[in-house]
């Protein structure tokens, strides 16, 4: 049933003198939102089935923790980038209901590697995010647990997923699609479940690559899910700007070396492509490599071809490193650093990103695209980006005030000085060393149990030679009897 313009009337007036009366000192935009936004108000009744004394409970409690997270001053500038990039948690694509979809990639997330608070203040700069691009619509919360195990169960950071909507985001829950979920991690879920209302938990659905067709299309579901979306994940800011860069000044292509200490021109000549991130690449760990994405969109009105260099070829693996882009088209680059350089401090090494315009790309359809760019020459019509390296720390931020509170979260820096950075590296490498170490340790233990299920079919067989095959055939001689002479004695 739906609320009244009455009953919406009713609680914002109540929430008017509460706030009075109390002395509330609560945002001005929570206070304007209230006494402006009426499906915001609505959303609390329908959350609480129309009882206002409930809902009038649970808005002024959501306006005190807006105030103490200062949910309102979250923005992709102060929540930590590199967690941002690797996709822990994003929205992307729309289930059969048209609701967005908040994904949690759950195999990206290892309890007490990443420091909590700010994956917390992640989750919400997400949460606001598809709430200010949706109008409040609810959405649909989909854990992706593929590949995912008991290292990934951190019900702490569960726990409060799940309170953001009991208690922060109102009738903001459309359904909770857990895919692909371990048996190993059931029993987690089945706590999860105690979180929630009544009503929430008919929302659960555990559903495979079979299933998925029920609630999500083809059309919206990743390739990894069975579906169609060949989409992976590049962080793109809410607003994202352009950064504007010199157009190459060499009568020819640059050499790998020749950008490595050179600085952009700062003149606001339009670009054609929007790089993001736009000045740094950030390097964050995936097993035992080190991976960077980067972004890159054609903003311009004609075809580009593209080509991404650094300074060091023999270090890194970039996939693709050419290509072509059309008008307001994306593409999204893999940057790996080899595995034999994890231990090399990267900091100096630099990235480039050279585009041309291509007005008549139809008639060079068939030739490759090296070729293409050889037949590009006019450096007045070369446009350059220029990125750095970066690498996060991975030990956990100091936070100043009380543990546990949100209010006491500040953006993740990472390591500016050259010795905190090289701290970092030897950190990383040492994660590498490690890991090897266990791989090794595994492989021997599997060489060990091979090498004594050898030793005992090689007994069996020996066993069973020995038991089944016939003796080889022996001579006898015919032994003489003599007969007994039997002498009479007279």
């Amino acid at each position: 049933m739906e609320p009244t313009t009455t009953e919406i009337q009713e609680l914002r007036t109540k929430f008017t003198q509460k706030v009075s009366e109390e002395n509330k000192d609560f945002h001005p935009k929570d206070i304007a939102r209230v006494n402006n936004d009426d499906k915001w108000l609505k959303r609390f009744l329908l959350h609480n089935d129309l009882d206002i004394k409930e809902a009038l409970i649970m808005l002024l409690e959501t306006c005190e923790w807006r105030k103490n997270c200062k949910v309102n001053e979250i923005t992709e500038n102060n929540v930590n980038l590199c967690y941002l990039s690797e996709g822990i948690v994003f929205v992307h694509n729309r289930d059969k209901d048209g609701k967005s979809l908040l994904i949690f990639t759950y195999r990206k997330h290892v309890k007490g590697q990443k420091d909590l608070e700010e994956l917390k203040k992640l989750v919400i700069y997400w949460m606001e995010r598809v709430e200010r691009m949706d109008k409040g619509e609810p959405v649909t919360v989909f854990f992706d647990m593929q590949d995912s195990g008991i290292a990934n169960a951190d019900m702490d950071f569960m726990k409060f997923i799940i309170s953001l909507f009991k208690q922060y985001y109102p009738y903001f829950l459309n359904y909770i699609l857990v895919f692909d979920m371990p048996w190993m991690l059931s029993a987690a879920f089945k706590v999860v479940k105690t979180w929630l209302p009544n009503k929430a938990v008919q929302k659960i659905k555990n559903i495979d690559k079979k299933s998925l067709k029920d609630y999500v299309d083809s059309t919206q579901a990743l390739k990894s899910w069975g579906g169609q979306d060949p989409y992976e994940f590049v962080f793109v800011p809410e607003n994202a700007k352009k950064v504007h860069f010199a157009d190459g000044s060499q009568s020819t292509e640059p050499s790998s070396n020749a950008f490595g200490d050179s600085k952009p021109d700062e003149s606001p000549s339009s670009a054609r492509l929007t790089l993001n991130p736009a000045d740094a690449i950030c390097f964050v760990q995936d097993g035992i490599e080190l991976i960077g994405t980067l972004s890159i969109t054609n903003s311009s009105d004609a075809t580009l071809i593209y080509k991404v260099k650094t300074t060091s070829p023999e270090k890194f693996r970039v996939r693709p490193s050419c290509g072509l882009l059309s008008p307001l088209s994306s593409a999204s680059i893999n940057i790996v650093l080899l595995t034999g350089y994890t231990g090399v401090n990267i900091l100096r090494d630099k990235f480039l990103v050279l585009s041309y315009p291509l007005e008549d790309h139809e008639t060079h359809a068939n030739l490759d695209l090296n070729d293409i760019w050889k037949l590009h020459s006019d450096p007045k019509k070369l446009e350059e980006h220029r990125l750095r390296c970066k690498v996060p720390s991975i030990q956990p931020c100091a936070h100043n005030g009380s543990p546990g509170s949100l209010s006491t979260m500040a953006g993740a820096t990472s390591p500016t000085s050259d010795f905190e950075q090289r701290i970092t590296q030897l950190l990383i490498s040492m994660n590498h060393l490690t890991e090897c170490n266990s791989s090794m340790q595994h492989d021997l233990i599997f060489v060990r149990r091979l090498l004594f299920i050898v030793i005992f079919l090689v007994i069996i067989c020996l066993i069973a030679l020995l038991l089944f095959l016939p003796l080889p055939e022996q001579g006898y001689c015919p032994a003489t009897i003599a007969e007994p002479s039997l002498k009479l004695e007279m």
